[in-house]
C-alpha cells in the first residue's frame, strides 16, 4: 500500500463562477506592442509599465517599481517597500479617453461577484524584493480608442503624480490577436 492511499484526498474548493469582468482563465492574450512605458522617476525610485496583455474583455498591466540602492557615499534612502509606513504605497490609476478616472484597488474591491458600476482596475498579483516592486493589474473593460493615460504616485520615494499615455486602440488591436484554445469554454 502506498503512503498516500490511507489518507483522505484533499477537499475540493468551490470555484466561483467566472464573470465577464474577471480575468479570462481559458484563453491566451494578445501582446500589446511597444516599449517599456516610464511612468515616474525620482532620485530614489522609478516606476514603469513593463507589459500589457489584452483579452476580448479587458487587459492586464505589468507594473514595475525599482528602488535605487543606497549610494556609495552612504546617503540615506527611505526604507525598502516591505518596511514602508501604511498608506504610503505606490498609487496607480488610469484616465480613459472620455475623462473617466479609474483608481487602482488592491484585492477584489466591494461587490465582487456583482457587475461593477463602471470600469475597474484591480491588482491581482504582487511581489518583489528590497529594491523591486512588481504587480499585475486587471483592467475591465477594454478601453476605447484614443489617449489612455496611466497615472502613478509614490510619494515615499519622491514621485509625485505623473502620467504616461498610449492609444487605447493598440490594446483593442492586441485583444483581437489572442488565442482561445477551447472556444466553447465561457471563461
Amino acid at each position: 500500500m502506498a503512503f498516500f492511499d490511507e489518507l483522505p484526498g484533499p477537499e475540493r474548493e468551490a470555484v466561483p463562477p467566472h464573470q465577464p469582468w474577471d480575468l479570462p482563465q481559458a484563453e491566451f492574450p494578445g501582446v500589446v506592442p511597444g516599449s517599456t512605458l516610464l511612468l515616474g522617476q525620482s532620485g530614489q525610485a522609478a516606476v514603469a509599465i513593463t507589459g500589457i496583455l489584452a483579452y476580448p474583455t479587458g487587459f492586464e498591466i505589468f507594473l514595475t517599481g525599482r528602488i535605487r540602492r543606497p549610494m556609495a557615499d552612504g546617503a540615506e534612502l527611505p526604507p525598502p517597500p516591505r518596511q514602508r509606513p501604511p498608506g504610503r504605497r505606490l498609487r496607480f490609476g488610469m484616465q480613459l479617453p472620455d475623462g473617466t478616472k479609474v483608481l487602482g484597488e488592491h484585492g477584489h474591491g466591494p461587490g465582487h461577484g456583482t457587475e461593477p458600476d463602471g470600469p475597474i482596475l484591480r491588482a491581482f498579483m504582487a511581489g518583489g524584493g528590497p529594491h523591486t516592486e512588481l504587480s499585475r493589474w486587471w483592467a475591465w473593460p477594454l478601453p476605447p480608442a484614443g489617449p489612455l493615460e496611466f497615472v502613478c504616485e509614490w510619494l515615499v520615494f519622491g514621485i509625485s503624480e505623473t502620467r504616461a499615455t498610449i492609444d487605447g486602440q493598440l490594446i483593442r488591436d492586441a485583444a483581437s490577436r489572442g488565442i482561445r484554445p477551447w472556444p466553447d469554454d465561457p471563461s
